[in-house]
């Protein structure tokens, strides 16, 4: 049930005879929201996509400069200790539907070979069901067909929502979206306008049932003044006048979903297994070994359907949906972190003078902070140096030597020396990768020398 909604056409396979009805029925009755299926199937009401798990995962902090999937890297040669990887995103126009103020855009389901696994199991209940027919087990006959009818209806009415992305409005005056998931190691750099972004960052699924699945019903907050003028508040869902009472009908009344349907549904799944439990005794030896071949067939389906990792699943889905193809993601694996910090600073920097990255809201030293809290001597020369070296807009590396430094390094010790050394190399490696990515972006090519300076290759990690 939990990946229904993944596939196409996965809603319309389930007429088998399948174990667990019990507990599929007493899991998702709590979905339905009224006080009829609150006291049969007690529990906390959650949306559907929560409770199915389509939602409610907490993701990596997400840092923005102006306001994944796994695949081949790039590793960029270098000075090695940790190692990082850098995925730079490029988010595509994404065309939402829905208002201004809640913009929304469909998921589709994906296709595959899943759908036509689940003939087996079809087959082998509808195979049982007809071979208890022919050996006069009634009881068995109607016991199997019960768990194909129940199984397969739960499957229509739970499985007929379709997936949507919510995401948020952003002002129309808002600045591009790019920022950062920080993920431990692995960052991903996003770069885009605010909307698409946001679809990334602030996006969430959602389950979009049909009315008729929904089912809404109104509880209306009413005041109602007893005795001497006292006020009291409660919720009701019907007409509740009585003589001699007060009863003002209150603006802010709520609209709920009921979910009848699948609280239907999930006490026809809880009535087949009491059904089946007690009647199966009555059947056959052969009507009995029938019922339980087609328990085993749906048994194995089932094991194969658990067997999918939901989250890459979704994670298909939203990359298909909003466009980002393997042209438009791409990961640098770099040996440390602070060439991951300037790269990704890099690949952030607007393409603008200095003067105006505050007007844009780049600030470059809080981007490389988040990489590298540190804030000793050594790492304050190397950051003003870094700085130094974005404000500069050449291609010459000046600034990334230790010589550039001047009084600064005579205070630090042989030590320190030698780590700002090293770290001035971490900077010049990233500079050097950033160049070759601009050039392969405006497609220009890069000189032979600068080509021998980036020492970078293609390698599969």
């Amino acid at each position: 049930m939990e990946t229904v909604h993944l596939y196409q056409a996965r809603w319309w396979t389930g007429w088998f005879n399948s174990p667990g009805s019990y507990s599929v029925g007493r899991h998702y009755g709590r979905l339905a929201n009224s006080r009829l299926w609150n006291g049969m199937f007690p529990g906390p009401n959650e949306e559907p996509t929560v409770y199915i798990g389509l939602d409610g995962k907490t993701g990596p902090q997400y840092v923005a400069s102006q306001s994944c999937k796994d695949q081949r890297a790039v590793t960029v040669e270098g000075r090695w200790t940790r190692p990082n990887k850098i995925t730079i995103v490029e988010t595509q126009d994404i065309r939402f539907k829905g208002t201004d103020t809640e913009p929304s855009l469909t998921i589709c389901a994906r296709d595959g070979f899943h759908k036509h696994i689940a003939f087996f199991p079809i087959a082998a209940s509808v195979v049982t069901c007809i071979l208890c027919a022919w050996d006069d087990d009634w009881y068995c006959f109607s016991l199997i067909l019960l768990g194909i009818i129940a199984n397969g209806i739960s499957c229509v009415v739970m499985g007929s929502a379709s997936i949507v992305l919510q995401s948020v409005a952003p002002s129309k005056t808002a600045p591009p979206g790019d920022g950062m998931l920080m993920d431990g190691n692995h960052v991903v750099v996003i770069l885009g306008k605010e909307k698409d972004v946001a679809a990334i960052t602030q996006g969430k699924f959602h389950l979009d049932y049909k009315p008729w699945v929904r089912w809404r019903i109104g509880r209306e907050k009413r005041r109602r003044v007893v005795g001497d003028g006292i006020n009291i508040r409660r919720w009701l869902g019907k007409q509740d006048v009585e003589n001699g009472q007060k009863v003002e009908r209150d603006e802010d009344a709520e609209t709920i979903d009921e979910y009848a349907a699948i609280g239907l549904c999930s006490l026809l799944l809880v009535l087949q297994f009491v059904t089946q439990l007690l009647l199966i005794p009555q059947g056959t030896l052969f009507g009995q070994i029938m019922f339980l071949a087609s328990f085993a067939a749906s048994w194995a389906y089932n094991l194969f359907l658990a067997s999918m990792d939901k989250g890459y699943l979704q994670e298909e889905l939203l990359i298909k949906a909003l466009g980002l193809s393997d042209d438009y993601m791409k990961t640098y694996k770099l040996g440390t972190r602070t060439t991951a910090a300037v790269f990704a600073c890099l690949a952030l920097q607007p393409d603008c003078d200095h003067g105006e990255w505050e007007k844009k809201g780049f600030k470059p030293q809080e981007i490389i902070q988040q990489f590298i809290p540190n804030d000793t001597r050594v790492w304050t020369v190397w950051r003003e140096q870094v700085l130094g070296q974005m404000k500069s807009h050449t291609p010459a590396l000046g600034s990334l030597k230790l010589e550039a430094c001047g009084d600064r390094v005579a205070v630090l010790s042989a030590n320190d020396r030698d780590l700002l050394r090293d770290l001035l190399s971490d900077a010049c490696t990233a500079y050097q990768q950033h160049m070759v990515l601009q050039a392969r972006r405006r497609g220009v090519s890069m000189p032979n020398s600068v080509k021998l300076e980036t020492g970078t290759r293609d390698s599969g990690v």
